[in-house]
């Protein structure tokens, strides 16, 4: 009993969030019900980095001919709010004041997560976007952004597979379900993501 024990502490890692970076492919029932959507169409989540406070994962939703959304993940809906509220609040930051700090910080950016190390990681989401209903619904100079909320939960600290749900207001999703799986890895990307009208870079 002793021995088993000790075995099976050994071998439990923390979490790595780099594990959530890739693309994957998506199934939701909700956006494939609507008009003009195509199935030959694929629906992807890209996860690409951390934020620059450490908090959360930056991506790209795609919904084709309903959704193109930026997205943030975080471990807590407190850290969501935190980082959301700094995109937000944002504007334009430009922090070239401490390089030194990003040795030291590097670690502890990834160590956020360590604590979402149980077998099944679980993110809440926030999206950014301009839903096409609400877009052909306004005039092209009044695309409306809209944000919704989100929860992803992985089925292995390997991050290869995730049920999720996401809150659309324009569509009346509430809880949508959403199923993904993971087609290519990736390491940390610096691909451009911007949140919200005032495009602020993530």
């Amino acid at each position: 009993m002793h021995n088993r024990r000790g075995s099976s502490n050994k071998s439990a890692k923390p979490f790595d969030v780099r594990k959530t970076f890739g693309s994957y492919s998506l199934k939701c029932s909700a956006w494939q019900k609507l008009d003009g959507v195509s199935t030959d169409d694929d629906a992807t989540l890209e996860l690409y980095r951390l934020t620059e406070n450490g908090e959360g994962v930056v991506g790209g939703l795609a919904l084709p001919g309903v959704l193109k959304a930026a997205v943030v993940l975080a471990a807590s809906r407190a850290s969501l709010r935190r980082v959301v509220d700094g995109f937000e609040e944002e504007g334009s930051n430009d922090d070239a004041e401490e390089e030194d700090e990003e040795d030291e910080g590097e670690h502890s950016r990834f160590e956020t997560f360590e604590k979402n190390s149980f077998r099944s990681p679980k993110f809440w989401l926030r999206w950014s976007g301009v839903p096409a209903r609400s877009k052909a619904s306004k005039s092209l100079s009044e695309e409306q952004y809209e944000t919704g909320l989100g929860y992803i939960v992985f089925a292995g600290n390997d991050c290869r597979k995730f049920k999720a749900t996401i809150n659309c207001s324009s569509l009346n999703w509430k809880d949508a379900p959403v199923t993904g799986h993971k087609i290519a890895g990736r390491s940390e990307s610096d691909i451009s993501v911007t949140w919200g009208k005032g495009e602020v870079e993530m």
